[in-house]
């Protein structure tokens, strides 16, 4: 059984490291600290604290930090049509959805798991396993991550909040989360394959880095947080 108390840390001094065998792992390197995570669905590497001083005698080089990979096709953009059509049927409260995929059937799947619902706030009650997307609605309010997301959002699997569903153009903001660290701004095009009416919006984790992806054969390439 996985002990989440026992995650291993490597020092990064130039050789290459093994994938990890079991959700994530860190890594030590010259330019901080790199929290790394390996699913079924999703590859990441994420840099989460900036080494400003150096460790004398550890001998840290610079960790190459490979592009997110997301591991399965693209979610057809129908499903996520239908679950605006499925959220549009009761703007006063929030909703969630589960996105698996069938490799057996090679094809997605999307549920509604049973859950208790209120305007501001959602209760369920679901096994995750499998689950490489899970997004919740905010009816007629803006796309974002709350307080109670960040507390709430612990699994390694992409997380989306949909939002002003009563507009023409609704909106829709996605994040991988990395058991308890998030990456943020994911490109929406790079796990559905159409977004239809849904417009991407952004936040600003606070980081300086521009927010610049591209698709390429499945690894999402200069995955950066945006900045305004």
């Amino acid at each position: 059984m996985f002990n989440e108390n026992l995650i291993p840390i490597y020092l990064y001094q130039g050789n290459p490291l093994p994938r990890p065998e079991r959700l994530y792992d860190y890594v030590l390197s010259a330019q901080g600290i790199v929290k790394r995570l390996e699913t079924p669905f999703v590859s990441a590497d994420h840099l989460l604290a900036p080494l400003d001083v150096s460790l004398t005698g550890l001998r840290l080089a610079t960790y190459p930090l490979p592009p997110v990979r997301f591991k399965l096709p693209r979610i057809p953009g129908r499903l996520l049509q239908d679950i605006l059509a499925d959220a549009r049927q009761n703007l006063e409260l929030e909703v969630l959805y589960q996105f698996r995929f069938d490799p057996a059937q090679n094809r997605w799947a999307v549920i509604r798991p049973r859950q208790e619902r209120g305007k501001t706030w959602l209760g369920y009650t679901a096994d995750p396993t499998g689950v490489a997307v899970e997004i919740h609605s905010h009816n007629t309010m803006p796309a974002f991550f709350s307080g109670t997301d960040d507390r709430d959002e612990m699994g390694g699997r992409f997380y989306g909040v949909i939002g002003h569903l009563e507009r023409a153009q609704p909106e829709l903001v996605l994040r991988l989360g990395m058991h308890g660290h998030w990456l943020a701004n994911v490109p929406a095009q790079a796990i559905f394959d159409d977004l239809g009416p849904f417009v991407q919006v952004y936040v600003d984790p606070g980081e300086p880095a521009p927010f610049a992806p591209t698709i390429e054969d499945g690894w999402l390439t200069n995955l950066l947080p945006w900045r305004k």
